[in-house]
């Protein structure tokens, strides 16, 4: 048999509604129309930033509070960082711009698909690398010369040492070998000595082979060799060398370079510097000039310093 329900208590209801109406109230009220801006304006920018081709790449987070737009994270570079802060100004609603960014390797996370595996270099390795943008090493060499004919004597000089490149394989050279040595000249009894200053300049090629620290690089240089003579200021003979001519020069031999650190370098070359001294005598009065043999064995140790 249908019952009807008992009457519902109507102020229970009414109390029910207005916490409702309240709670609802007090929600409203909870919610900062500054901070709905604000967040509004921070979209505006993190979207400014995304859409620019040289500042989209940077990894940069966006805060606004109050229209101050606050920029932190990395970018590659200075001019990046000024990029960010004049786009971020540019948007509507922007009263200033804080700009918290570092100048440095932007950290954007690779897609997990492309990302390399990621290998610690040893020392060797990132010494190599560091050593192959040394291009130009330039020092002094101190060498020991053993002429081919006995008229010219063995000697020790000294001369400029010059490496282009670093690394493997054929390459430009250029070399210098110079060295000194005596002319002996008039009868054994009546004899002056002069000096002769033999200045090769020279360029070719050579292949370096290189394992660790170590380079060997055989070569073949050619060029032109700036040569004089000095004459003692005492002495008296009937014929006494008095000058040398400019010669051209050819030299096959072999380097080794030891790379002590990533700025000095040691070297030593072994070679055989070819040419022909065209000899000025004066002879009798009369001044004659006489071929002579500079062919020459070269041993040079030296030490450079790498700029760049």
């Amino acid at each position: 048999m249908w019952r009807r329900p008992p009457p519902t208590d109507v102020s229970a209801v009414a109390v029910l509604i207005l916490a409702v109406l309240l709670s609802g109230c007090r929600t409203t009220l909870a919610i900062d129309p500054v901070a709905i801006q604000d967040a509004q304006i921070a979209a505006q920018v993190k979207t400014a930033l995304i859409n620019d081709p040289e500042v989209g790449p940077s990894l940069i987070e966006v805060s606004v509070v109050r229209g101050v737009a606050r920029l932190s994270g990395t970018v590659p570079t200075p001019a990046v960082a000024q990029k960010a802060a004049t786009l971020a100004r540019s948007v509507r609603g922007v009263v200033d711009v804080q700009p918290d960014l570092r100048v440095g390797v932007s950290n954007v996370p690779q897609p997990a698909e492309t990302a390399p595996p990621r290998e610690s270099k040893s020392f060797q390795e990132a010494f190599e690398t560091e050593d192959e943008l040394h291009l130009l090493a330039v020092g002094a060499s101190f060498g020991w010369s053993r002429p081919r004919v006995n008229a010219l004597d063995k000697r020790f000089s000294v001369g400029p040492l010059v490496r282009f490149g670093s690394g493997r394989g054929f390459g430009p050279t250029m070399a210098f070998n110079w060295f000194s040595t005596s002319l002996a000249s008039g009868s054994a009894r009546q004899e002056v000595i002069s000096r002769i200053r033999v200045r090769p300049i020279m360029i070719g090629v050579g292949y370096t082979v290189r394992s660790n620290r170590i380079s060997v690089a055989p070569s073949l240089v050619a060029g032109v060799a700036l040569n004089s003579l000095s004459v003692p200021d005492t002495g008296a003979a009937d014929r006494i060398a008095v000058g040398v001519d400019h010669s051209l020069v050819w030299r096959p031999g072999v380097s080794v370079w030891s790379d002590l650190n990533q700025k000095i370098a040691l070297n030593l070359t072994v070679g055989y510097v070819v040419t022909g001294l065209r000899v000025t005598y004066l002879e009798d009065g009369r001044l004659v000039k006489r071929s002579v043999s500079g062919d020459t064995t070269i041993v040079h140790a030296g030490i450079a310093y790498k700029f760049f």
